[in-house]
């Protein structure tokens, strides 16, 4: 075999080298990116391929002696659940201290509860009850009325938000009444205005929800729901709240609020904020439904872990598609290399025949008419 023979050898093992090379990093993140674009719609998917690189024995440990610096009972149990899970080994002592503070969360019951009924204000489910009992009874939309709607009337700045969903609650309340077709509705109202109020919404949600609290109320009623809360005249704001309430426009909020109520049912009064503090839109708050239907227990921890990656692919999408059309012009540059290989080997099994062979061979016929 010549010089000029071996050359297409010597550029086919240059190509294989290069295919090697670049398939050995590309191909596992392509494949991961791939699994990521598939699991796009499903959050408990897209969390759990996005746990193996975070989620290791020295992160779960540390996590959990924060939440128990922090007295978040709840967050650390989360971890412990992830830990179980995923098979991470957690050492006694820690076991035994997360039990510990289970044991003493208890006694902070009735302070929580009072300052939750007082002040709307909550960090426990034990304080949200106390709001939720002060809101059912109309006494707490009617505080936040008359200390925003004061504001209203004397065109201060008041805070729109609080306003709509006190509205909304106070609308709400009849019907939980009537046979408990507003439990959720008012549940949510008094989740999303206690997150509000303690400044647990992330500023796009905040944006959202402040968007909806003002479609959803007529202005003209919501001075009269002012003027009523003023005189502390229930009845009065109840009955304004009814008719100023934008039935089309109310769905969207009350939709929030109801997603609110399922994750606090699943993820405790810190879960929900939790989510709230994350999710960007109303959209991403349902996705972290869907997050904690499918993680159950162990969903305060994966949000801790990844953050809002947890509930969207974000700014990387771009990144993973470019990866995914990277490894398809791998397979298409293997295509041809695969059919240069096989080629190369036809012309070694069956070699082209020389020029002069081939004219030799062409011109017998001619001599053989001739020397006849």
């Amino acid at each position: 075999m010549g010089r000029r023979a071996l050359l297409p050898w010597a550029g086919l093992a240059l190509a294989a080298g290069l295919l090697a090379g670049t398939g050995a990093e590309l191909l596992p993140r392509a494949h991961l990116a791939w699994r990521l674009l598939r699991a796009a719609e499903d959050p408990p998917a897209l969390a759990r391929l996005r746990l193996d690189p975070v989620a290791t024995p020295e992160r779960v440990a540390g996590e959990i002696d924060a939440a128990l610096a922090a007295q978040d009972d709840s967050l650390a149990q989360s971890f412990l659940e992830l830990a179980d899970a995923r098979g991470i080994p957690v050492d006694a002592t820690r076991r035994t201290q997360v039990a510990a503070l289970q044991q003493v969360a208890p006694l902070r019951t009735a302070r929580a509860f009072a300052e939750g009924a007082l002040t709307g204000q909550a960090d426990s489910g034990v304080g949200l009850a106390g709001a939720f009992a002060a809101d059912l009874t109309g006494l707490g939309d009617l505080r936040d009325l008359a200390r925003e709607g004061g504001h209203l009337v004397r065109d201060e700045p008041y805070d729109s938000v609080l306003l709509g969903l006190a509205s909304v609650g106070l609308a709400a309340t009849a019907a939980t009444y009537a046979g408990g077709l507003g439990a959720v509705v008012r549940g949510g109202a008094t989740l999303l205005k206690t997150a509000h109020r303690s400044g647990r919404l992330s500023r796009p949600l905040a944006a959202s929800l402040g968007r909806l609290a003002r479609e959803s109320v007529d202005p003209a009623a919501m001075r009269s729901m002012a003027v009523a809360a003023g005189r502390f005249d229930l009845v009065a704001a109840r009955t304004a709240a009814r008719n100023g309430i934008r039935t089309g426009a109310v769905t969207e909020l009350t939709a929030l609020g109801g997603r609110a109520y399922a994750l606090q049912t699943r993820l405790g009064t810190r879960g929900v904020f939790q989510v709230l503090s994350l999710a960007r839109s109303p959209a991403e708050v349902g996705r972290a439904v869907r997050l904690a239907e499918g993680m159950g227990p162990a969903t305060r921890a994966v949000l801790k872990l990844l953050d809002r990656a947890a509930l969207v692919i974000g700014a990387v999408l771009m990144e993973l598609v470019r990866t995914v059309w990277l490894a398809l012009g791998w397979c298409w540059g293997l295509a041809l290399f695969c059919r240069r290989l096989g080629f190369l080997i036809g012309r070694l099994i069956w070699p082209k025949p020389r020029r002069g062979r081939i004219n030799a061979a062409r011109s017998l016929p001619i001599a053989a008419v001739a020397s006849a």
